[in-house]
C-alpha cells in the first residue's frame, strides 16, 4: 500500500442519496420510540419533537451541503474542522471520531442487527455479541475489496429499509381507515423545567435515530460532480427521511398507547404482530435486521474514509492513510475502524454508547456550522457552488438548539456525558505527541 494510490471517482447521484438514507434509516426509529416515550409521555409532544429533530438536520444539512461544496475531499467534517480552525481541533474531531462515535455506532449496529436476527433465526444470549461482531468483520471484509461492492450492498439494503418503513406506514394507513386503533391522548402537557429537562433527553435518541446525514461528504473524493450531487444528496436525505420518520411514529401511536410505548421496545415487530399476525411480526423482523446491516455497511464505509484523511495529516495514524493500490480502499483505515468496533460490543451497552458519543460528536457538529459563517466572513471570494438556503439564520439555529441541547444532556445524564468528554481530552496528550517532528522541523 503506498500513498501515491488515489481513491476512485464512481460514485453517482442515486449511490450517494441511497448512502445517506442509508445511513440515516438504522435501526433507531425501529428501537428508539419506547426509549422517548418513556422520557416523554405524550403523543403531541412525541410527534413535535420528531418534526424538530427533522428541521434541527435540515439545518445542519444545509451548512453542510455549502461546506462540502467549498471542500470535495474525502473526510467530511474532519476537513472543514481543519481547515476553519487549524490542526489541533481537526486531530481532536478524528480521534473523537475514531473512538468515540463512529466505533459507537457501528457496535450499536452491529448488536441490534444481531438482536432482530435473532428474532427469526434463534439462537442463545452468549451468542448475541459473537454475531454482532462477525456482521462488523463481514462488511468490513466487503468495504476492503472495493467501493462497488460495498456501494452495491449498500444500494440493494437501503431499498429493503424503504419498503420495511413503507410497509409500517402503510399498516397505520389501513388501521386508521378501518378504525381499528387505539385512543390516543393528545393532551398537550404544561411546559416546565422537568418537561423542558425530558425534551433534551428525549432528543438523544432522536437526533442519534437522524445521524448519518453528513455521510455522503465522507466520501466526496470517490462522487462524480461533487459539488452538484453531495448537496442534493445531503438535502434530499434529510427531506425524504423525515417524512418517513413522522408517519412512522405516527403508525406506532395508533397501534400502542404512549403509556404502553415504554414496554415496548420492539415496537415495529409489536405493530406488524397486531396488523398482520406472526407472519407481520416475521417480516418486519427480517427487515429491521436488513435496515440494521444495511446502516452497519454505510459507517463502515465512510468511517474508513475518516480515518484515511486522518492518517494522511498526522503522525500517530499516518498508516491508515494509504490506499492499497490494487482494491484502490483505504485498507488498514478500515481494519483499524472495525477492530475498535468489536470492542465496542463486547463491553459497552446501548444506551450508554449512544448517550456519551452523540453529546461529544455535537460539539463538533457545532463547529463544523458555525464554520460556514466564520467562511462567509474570513473568505467571501472563496467559490461557493452552493450557498445555504436561510443563510444566517438556519446554521445559527442548529447551533444555538445544539448547545442548549448538550447543556440539557449534562444536567440531566452528568455520568455518560462527562465519560464522553474524558475520552476526548486523551486525545490532547497524543496531539501533542503526534506534532513533536513538526514542532522540531518549524525550530529548526
Amino acid at each position: 500500500m503506498t500513498r501515491s494510490s488515489t481513491l476512485t471517482r464512481s460514485l453517482g447521484l442515486f449511490d450517494t442519496t441511497t448512502l445517506v438514507i442509508g445511513c440515516i434509516v438504522g435501526v433507531g426509529i425501529f428501537r428508539t420510540a419506547s426509549s422517548i416515550a418513556g422520557t416523554l409521555p405524550s403523543a403531541p409532544l412525541i410527534l413535535g419533537l420528531w418534526a424538530v429533530g427533522g428541521l434541527l438536520s435540515l439545518c445542519g444539512a444545509l451548512s453542510y451541503a455549502e461546506l462540502t461544496a467549498m471542500f470535495p475531499s474525502t473526510g467530511g467534517d474532519y476537513v472543514y474542522i481543519r481547515e476553519i480552525y487549524g490542526r489541533f481541533l481537526g486531530f481532536l474531531f478524528g480521534w473523537t471520531k475514531l473512538f468515540i462515535e463512529r466505533t459507537g455506532t457501528i457496535a450499536i449496529l452491529g448488536f441490534v442487527f444481531a438482536e432482530y436476527l435473532r428474532r427469526v433465526m434463534p439462537f442463545g444470549e452468549p451468542l448475541l455479541r459473537p454475531v454482532a461482531a462477525g456482521a462488523v468483520l463481514l462488511l468490513t471484509a466487503v468495504n476492503v475489496l472495493g467501493l462497488r461492492w460495498g456501494t452495491l450492498v449498500q444500494n440493494v439494503f437501503t431499498v429493503l429499509k424503504v419498503v420495511a418503513l413503507g410497509t409500517l406506514i402503510l399498516a397505520g394507513l389501513r388501521a386508521f381507515a378501518n378504525g381499528h386503533t387505539v385512543t390516543a391522548d393528545w393532551t398537550v402537557l404544561p411546559l416546565t423545567l422537568g418537561l423542558v429537562q425530558s425534551l433534551g433527553v428525549a432528543l438523544v435518541f432522536v437526533l442519534w435515530t437522524y445521524g448519518g446525514w453528513t455521510e455522503a461528504a465522507y466520501v466526496a473524493e470517490e462522487v462524480r460532480q461533487p459539488t452538484r450531487n453531495v448537496p442534493r444528496a445531503i438535502i434530499g436525505g434529510v427531506l425524504l427521511t423525515t417524512a418517513l420518520y413522522l408517519l412512522v411514529n405516527w403508525s406506532y401511536l395508533l397501534f400502542v398507547p404512549v403509556d404502553r410505548l415504554p414496554k415496548t421496545p420492539l415496537v415495529a415487530a409489536a405493530v406488524m404482530q397486531e396488523s398482520l399476525g406472526e407472519s407481520g411480526a416475521v417480516f418486519i423482523s427480517w427487515m429491521i435486521a436488513c435496515s440494521a446491516f444495511g446502516a452497519l455497511n454505510g459507517y463502515i464505509l465512510t468511517g474508513g474514509r475518516i480515518l484515511y484523511a486522518l492518517g494522511k495529516d498526522h503522525r500517530l495514524f499516518s498508516h491508515l492513510g494509504t490506499v492499497h493500490p490494487t482494491l484502490r480502499t483505504p485498507v488498514l483505515a478500515l481494519w483499524a475502524n472495525a477492530a475498535i468496533a468489536i470492542g465496542l460490543v463486547f463491553t459497552k451497552t446501548f444506551e450508554q454508547i449512544m448517550t456519551y458519543s452523540t453529546v461529544v460528536i455535537t460539539v463538533f457538529f457545532i463547529l463544523s456550522v458555525l464554520g460556514v459563517i466564520i467562511l462567509r466572513r474570513r473568505a467571501p471570494n472563496h467559490p461557493r457552488p452552493y450557498r445555504a438556503w436561510g443563510y444566517p439564520l438556519t446554521p445559527l439555529l442548529f447551533c444555538l438548539t445544539m448547545a442548549g441541547f448538550i447543556l440539557d444532556v449534562c444536567s440531566k445524564q452528568p455520568g455518560e456525558a462527562a465519560f464522553g468528554f474524558v475520552l476526548l481530552a486523551i486525545g490532547l496528550p497524543l496531539y501533542w505527541w503526534s506534532e513533536g517532528p513538526r514542532r522540531l522541523n518549524r525550530r529548526r
